[in-house]
């Protein structure tokens, strides 16, 4: 089965909409948040060391997350009407940042970083809080070089069928 994906590749930033997630995206969002983790944890699954998420539980989640009266703020990044990339906050925290791996490199996710950070904010607060998988390297680089701090703090979290631990990153905005 082939999936459709728009190209991105030397499209101008201008080419992407962002705009507030609704319900019917979740089923998009849910696919390339498997993609991504299937692409950042592609050696662990193959060994059998670890299991994707559930997609039902995602896709439900995601799906409620993206309900007019949630708890969550979710903007979804468009190309062409399809998402590729989004962020979710909750009060001081940035529940969620992904990005299709076929459009990652090309500073959209900087891009959701920053609106994200900015909406928190806007929110009333300076001391931002933000959660990544311990052995995400990558995204807890991706968080540093944005001026996010690693903290010593871990929490345990069991979510769509599977258990990890998260450090916990700070950033303090003035």
């Amino acid at each position: 089965m082939t999936r459709s994906v728009p190209e991105c590749q030397h499209r101008p930033m201008e080419a992407f909409e962002i705009r507030v997630a609704t319900p019917a995206d979740a089923d998009a969002v849910a696919a390339y948040h498997l993609r991504c983790f299937t692409k950042t944890y592609s050696s662990q699954l193959l060994a059998g060391e670890l299991e994707a998420p559930d997609p039902a539980g995602t896709r439900q989640q995601l799906h409620d997350w993206f309900l007019p009266d949630s708890e969550f703020e979710t903007r979804v990044a468009v190309v062409d009407g399809v998402p590729i990339g989004h962020f979710t906050v909750s009060g001081h925290q940035l529940v969620h940042l992904f990005v299709e791996p076929d459009h990652q490199g090309m500073g959209l996710g900087r891009h959701l970083l920053a609106q994200a950070e900015a909406m928190i904010a806007a929110g009333g607060h300076r001391d931002l809080e933000l959660h990544a998988r311990v052995d995400n390297l990558a995204a807890i680089a991706f968080y540093e070089k944005a001026g996010w701090t690693v903290t010593d703090r871990l929490i345990h979290t069991v979510e769509h069928g599977i258990s990890y631990d998260e450090r916990i990153l700070i950033k303090r905005r003035t």
